[in-house]
């Protein structure tokens, strides 16, 4: 595995939309020698977005892959020359920044403010000069990578390719349709209420996730991951008087109004068809059923309603969590994506 330089980045966010600090890390291979043929080709900037209730480390066991494959499989196509990744203002080390703005918004985060964090980061300069911009968005980061784009002239989109792994995009007729199929959705809600939230330790936290769904099913580096970034130290505001233990980053408020904005996926679809024609747009599925359901997958990607994809990938063995489950696969879809994608072809214009 190359070394890898993490630096963590706090702007401020837009007064119109509560002044939230943007939280992102950039990761960088530490010496232009792992890079092999470091500067050939496009030079590549990978600006990446998570799911609801999860933090930008879910995607560093994915980006750690891709430079890894980078360093063992140099080519003259491409570089990725860095890599970012972006809390939700009201999510990971975020929600920690926000804490106390957050309890003023019980509304939580849409998908289209937390697009315009996004927007600041894409806009601030931090991103290496001469790169195309590739976004990538898993689960709800899915919703979000497309309404970026909003405000910007179509032909000057801040990305030169987008990619959608397990897309979160499920629209008030989807979850009705899901729900007649015996796909408890309102569950989701309840759940989200109601879930363990607080442990003694973060020792304890891991072991009592190592045996239940979600996380048994994940790469012990990325429950490590969650352990780590996921969960903060007690006493918080949520939970004054505990003081020891830990907490999710992500309250359980946060995280239930996460769900209820399903205006955000009617927008992404919209969005997706204005964009397919004029950017390489792919998508990265698992070929598990657990969350989001075969036909919603295929409306999102339909050609005849406009959406049609680049390319699309399934993962055998992997579910909705698929950055968690099988980062490395994840990783090998991406490069497979890179080396096809016009990525290199349409510089990013900010």
């Amino acid at each position: 595995m190359p070394d890898i330089e993490a630096t963590g980045f706090t702007l401020p966010g837009l007064v119109a939309d509560g002044g939230l600090d943007i939280v992102a890390t950039r990761y960088r291979q530490a010496q232009a020698s792992d890079i092999g043929i470091a500067g050939s080709g496009a030079r590549l900037a990978l600006v990446c977005v998570h799911a609801v209730s999860y933090y930008k480390e879910s995607w560093l066991p994915t980006i750690e892959c891709l430079f890894e494959l980078q360093s063992k499989a140099p080519n003259s196509r491409f570089t990725i020359a860095e890599a970012w990744s972006i809390d939700s203002p009201n999510h990971g080390h975020a929600a920690i920044v926000n804490e106390d703005r957050i309890l003023d918004r019980p509304q939580g985060i849409t998908a289209h403010e937390w697009a315009r964090a996004v927007q600041v980061l894409l806009k601030s300069g931090l991103i290496q000069g001469g790169s195309s911009i590739v976004g990538l968005g898993h689960s709800a980061g899915g919703c979000v990578i497309p309404l970026t784009t909003i405000g910007y002239p179509i032909d000057k989109l801040p990305f030169s390719s987008i990619i959608l792994v397990e897309p979160g995009i499920m629209t008030p007729h989807m979850i009705e349709r899901a729900t007649a199929m015996g796909i408890p959705y309102n569950s989701i809600l309840s759940m989200a209420k109601t879930r363990k939230d607080t442990w003694p330790s973060r020792e304890a936290a891991r072991a009592w996730m190592a045996t239940r769904l979600p996380w048994k099913l994940w790469t012990p580096r990325s429950l490590d991951l969650f352990v780590e970034h996921g969960l903060r130290d007690l006493p918080t505001k949520t939970y004054p008087d505990s003081k020891t233990g830990v907490t999710l980053c992500c309250t359980r408020a946060q995280e239930t109004v996460g769900y209820v904005y399903n205006q955000d996926a009617v927008d992404t679809l919209e969005r997706l068809k204005e964009i397919c024609p004029v950017m390489p747009v792919h998508c990265v599925f698992g070929d598990r059923t657990d969350l989001i359901p075969d036909f919603a997958k295929a409306e999102t990607v339909d050609e005849r309603a406009g959406r049609r994809m680049a390319s699309v990938t399934t993962i055998a063995g992997s579910g909705h969590l698929i950055i968690m489950e099988d980062p490395h696969s994840v990783a090998l879809a991406v490069w497979g994506i890179l080396h096809g994608s016009r990525c290199g072809e349409q510089r990013s214009r900010l």
